[in-house]
């Protein structure tokens, strides 16, 4: 994807930040998490890119597939979330349901790239694709997921 296309983004619950600070894989203060960081581009893609440590590791050389899954609950999560925040500025969404698809083991010596984008909304659903790619920019990891919008 072309960087001039590209935006940081702040996690959509930014005005409740400190609840979401322990979060394992966006929480800033979980010494233990991924701390994850993401961006959008114009088409509303969202994008995260993370180094994984070693303690994160199935095999040696491989990314566990529970990280993996975290990541694209992640991602698959802001690209939910930014796709109804124009909605309602209180608007939260939680995953409902994620079905992955393991491709090809994802190295540990790479920077995981993971991207997410909003496929429909149906009523209180929201259904998202996401994807971690491998440095040639095939899919290792695929995943799709349903979100529920919270009542508030």
């Amino acid at each position: 994807m072309n960087v001039d296309e590209i935006n940081e983004v702040p996690l959509p619950y930014e005005g409740d930040r400190q609840a979401f600070s322990v979060c394992f894989g966006c929480g800033a203060q979980n010494q233990q998490g991924l701390r994850l960081n993401f961006s959008q581009y114009k088409d509303g893609t969202i994008e995260t890119k993370h180094n994984v440590a070693f303690h994160h590791c199935g095999l040696e050389t491989v990314v566990h597939g529970g990280i993996q899954a975290t990541i694209l609950d992640e991602v698959m999560g802001v690209a939910a979330q930014t796709s109804i925040q124009s909605s309602s500025s209180d608007a939260a969404c939680v995953t409902a349901e994620m079905h992955l698809t393991y491709r090809r083991p994802v190295p540990m010596s790479i920077e995981v790239v993971a991207r997410a984008k909003l496929v429909a909304i149906e009523g209180r659903d929201i259904h998202v694709s996401g994807a971690i790619y491998g440095v040639d920019g095939s899919e290792l990891t695929s995943a799709v997921s349903r979100w529920r919008q919270l009542r508030t």
